[in-house]
């Protein structure tokens, strides 16, 4: 499970010394303690208020792994119809993204699997290709069922594919900024349950992400991958 860290940091707010807080919302990094890595996830950055003249108090939250609770992993990323190129995902309860310093290499389709090697895949984590500019396609393959807040948002993406089976539950802020995408499509809906993808938030979304946890990462086991 992951943890959850605020800190708060003083900021001169203007002259000369303007500065910005360390760190932005969808960051993705590793961070070294006690000369262990961990995955943090920045959700949040935002201003409390003011300490005295010229200097505000910003509050960061972060989402951390520790080391035993995420993997890093590589992932084909298809360039084009003949091409593909290896880059680096990170695998956090059972959900997958893209380090920030890694976004760049993300371009064309992404496939996301229900396995990475031996590791069960179930959905996008997090800001999990967030800001992914060259992202053009995202396909969801079996039992991939869920995309957390931010998912994909600010990225290239044009079009989301999946397969049968239930469809995959967007949070409504997954597709947010994605300039190239058309949110009229049908296929993105909010009510149906017989469309390929569903776009839900808040209470709704954490109600129906209980229901697919029971039902798709507990009750179910995607099945192993074919090895050749």
């Amino acid at each position: 499970m992951p943890h959850i860290i605020e800190y708060t940091e003083e900021i001169e707010e203007h002259g000369w010394c303007q500065q910005e807080p360390a760190l932005a919302a969808g960051d993705k990094y590793l961070h070294e303690v006690e000369g262990k890595k961990r995955l943090r996830i920045v959700l949040s950055v935002h201003f409390d208020k003011y300490v005295w003249e010229d200097v505000a108090q910003w509050t960061t939250t972060i989402q951390e792994y520790f080391e035993e609770e995420y993997m890093l992993c590589s992932l084909s990323i298809y360039t084009d119809e003949k091409n593909k190129e290896e880059i680096t995902v990170f695998v956090a309860d059972n959900m997958m993204g893209v380090l920030t310093c890694d976004k760049d290499k993300v371009r064309g389709t992404v496939v996301v699997p229900n396995h990475i090697g031996d590791i069960d895949v179930r959905g996008v984590a997090p800001f999990g290709f967030y800001n992914c500019k060259n992202l053009t396609k995202v396909s969801f393959t079996h039992f991939v069922v869920i995309a957390y807040e931010y998912a994909f948002a600010n990225s290239g993406v044009r079009e989301f594919f999946c397969g049968y089976g239930m469809p995959v539950m967007l949070h409504r802020t997954a597709i947010d900024g994605c300039k190239n995408l058309d949110t009229s499509n049908e296929e993105l809906c909010e009510t149906s349950a017989y469309r390929n993808f569903i776009l839900r938030s808040g209470r709704t979304f954490r109600e129906h992400e209980e229901e697919l946890f029971r039902m798709h990462f507990l009750d179910h086991k995607a099945p192993a991958p074919d090895h050749d």
